[in-house]
């Protein structure tokens, strides 16, 4: 008994252990594209050295299907709205049909904006996404940076898999007396 219930502790250190694993953070770069699983978070920042319009575009792909992600953007709190004041724009665009947006939103100065999207065989497929910035007009040098991340298998998922373990302890425990 006190060996089962030693292996069950060991496979739960594991299994939390797994989940929380560290890996470097990934620099995105325009025109680049990424496996979205390869890391567990994507950072980038943009630049509008001239002013004017402009789209910035970053391509994401999924081996993992369905795989549930999100992108948090943010101007800088010292800039204002008004730097942009056509506005800037977040969306998610199917890479295969770049007529077909998944997700849009626009992005607010000072204010963190949260997009999410699903990668998805489904019809249609969206197993490759492309995170497209754009605004129509600019200051010069305004900046905005972007976070990208696979949504992570929620805490639930571990306690649930914790609690079924020890119903399974407890029943072996009753056959075996």
């Amino acid at each position: 008994m006190f060996k089962s219930l030693k292996m069950a502790l060991v496979g739960l250190v594991a299994a939390v252990f797994m989940t929380g694993s560290a890996s470097a953070l990934t620099q995105v770069v325009a025109g680049g594209s990424y496996d979205i699983t390869s890391d567990n978070l994507f950072n980038g920042a943009v630049d509008t050295n001239a002013g004017g319009g402009g789209v910035y575009s970053v391509n994401f792909t999924s081996p993992v299907d369905p795989l549930g992600a999100s992108v948090e953007a943010t101007i800088g709190i010292r800039l204002l709205t008004s730097a942009f004041p056509l506005g800037l724009t977040v969306s998610w665009v199917d890479a295969n049909n770049p007529t077909n947006v998944l997700a849009s939103t626009p992005v607010l100065g000072g204010v963190t904006t949260t997009l999410r999207t699903l990668f998805s065989s489904v019809s249609p497929n969206t197993l490759n996404q492309n995170l497209v910035f754009s605004w129509a007009s600019s200051q010069p040098d305004v900046t905005f940076d972007f976070d990208v991340a696979a949504v992570p298998l929620p805490a639930g998922g571990v306690l649930l898999l914790t609690a079924l373990g020890g119903l399974a302890l407890v029943r072996r425990r009753k056959t075996a007396a």
